[in-house]
């Protein structure tokens, strides 16, 4: 179980919405991780207490040196089950009948049983779509498919946010600056080139790879993002690698004009998402994740978004809400659904100034949710399901 099906639980049970049991269980979290902090035990009857526990400092050893190391004294959270746990938790768990719940209210134990059918416990929001706007939701954006819309002609300060915007720039800057500028046999760009964008570009979350980086003479395919924004700048005919002379073709002199800023969004977000393959050019952890699983339904999912990112949500919520769960992606890793649904969705949004998240980039226990751009840039025209089904 997790936090995702602990929150369908109390919302079926206390009768109410997700995103309000949501913050109910957050709460819930937040009061014990407070009281903890401050070194106050937490003892909740019948279930356990947490406390903290100070470990005296002490000497390790290194096993790669064999050399002896200090590890200073520290603070970590425990945990004591209570009696009535650690016997549930022997005998197993089996509904027991309605007893007194200390405040001489009844307490229905039963009711606790009762769970979504949906893996997780939670259902996800495309299953209010009808399924002729799901399918439609699946295609490209175009002129005979409003379905979702991108819009192309917002003012250029709009996207001053927009990581994919700002750094398409930065590279036609520095391509424009080489009279014969340097590729590889492979059409990428070379390490000087590299290390010119590099310096110039900023990527929002990835500062920790930028210090790893530091200092390192790197070819394009080790810095991946960039290589990845030129893939993108290649495939929306904006750069040309076969050019010896002017790599930048006429469409990405034009993108570089005041006002073009929107259309060069609208440009680079139809290619990422719908005329690139993803899970060749994205990092995930574990590597090399194969299939394309979320990025075949982005269009559903940027719909799901639309309706419930509007508050800071996990990545697990998130995609127990948006995404249409694939089982052999299940089976991979358990990091799987996670690391693929960040990479290939959360990330890239951010990249394009859609999506904000706070809390430390490499956990997955961050919240998410969606900033102004993102209702500006996107609009659907979708119909809902008269009766609620699944399967489409």
């Amino acid at each position: 179980m997790n936090k995702a099906a602990i929150v369908a639980r109390v919302a079926r049970r206390m009768g109410l919405n997700k995103f309000t049991a949501e913050g109910a269980v957050d709460t819930v979290l937040e009061a014990i991780a407070e009281s903890l902090a401050r070194e106050e035990d937490v003892r909740i009857a019948g279930f356990g207490t947490f406390r903290t526990r100070d470990r005296a400092a002490r000497t390790g050893r290194n096993p790669a040196t064999g050399e002896s190391v200090r590890i200073p004294a520290s603070k970590s959270p425990s945990f004591k089950a209570a009696k009535r746990l650690r016997e549930a938790v022997k005998r197993g768990w089996r509904p027991e009948e309605p007893a007194d719940d200390g405040d001489g209210e009844p307490r229905d134990a039963g009711a606790m049983l009762e769970m979504s059918d949906w893996p997780g416990g939670v259902e996800p929001v495309w299953a209010l779509l009808a399924p002729e706007s799901a399918r439609a939701l699946r295609a490209e954006p175009a002129a005979d498919n409003p379905t979702l819309r991108l819009a192309a002609d917002l003012p250029d300060e709009a996207f001053g946010e927009s990581a994919f915007v700002r750094n398409a720039l930065v590279a036609f800057e520095v391509i424009g600056k080489e009279f014969l500028p340097r590729r590889t046999e492979k059409g990428r760009f070379g390490r000087d080139m590299v290390a010119s964008m590099r310096k110039e570009m900023t990527w929002p979350g990835m500062e920790a790879t930028e210090q790893y980086r530091t200092g390192k003479a790197l070819r394009e395919g080790d810095v991946w993002e960039l290589h990845l924004l030129h893939r993108l700048m290649e495939q929306a005919g904006l750069v040309d690698r076969r050019a010896f002379l002017g790599q930048v073709t006429p469409l990405g002199r034009e993108m570089r004009e005041p006002g073009r800023r929107g259309a060069l969004q609208a440009l680079l977000f139809r290619h990422l998402f719908w005329h690139t393959d993803l899970s060749e050019l994205v990092e995930t952890f574990p590597r090399g994740l194969p299939g394309r699983w979320p990025q075949d339904d982005i269009g559903v999912i940027l719909w799901g978004l639309s309706n419930v990112a509007g508050e800071w949500q996990s990545v697990d919520t998130l995609r127990a809400l948006t995404t249409i769960r694939d089982d052999a992606v299940a089976k991979m890793h358990w990091k799987a659904e996670g690391s693929m649904f960040v990479g290939r969705v959360l990330g890239p949004l951010r990249w394009f100034g859609l999506l904000e998240y706070r809390g430390p980039c490499e956990t997955f226990e961050v919240g998410w949710r969606k900033t102004a751009l993102f209702d500006r840039f996107l609009s659907f025209d979708v119909r809902l399901a008269k009766d609620r089904v699944t399967g489409h």
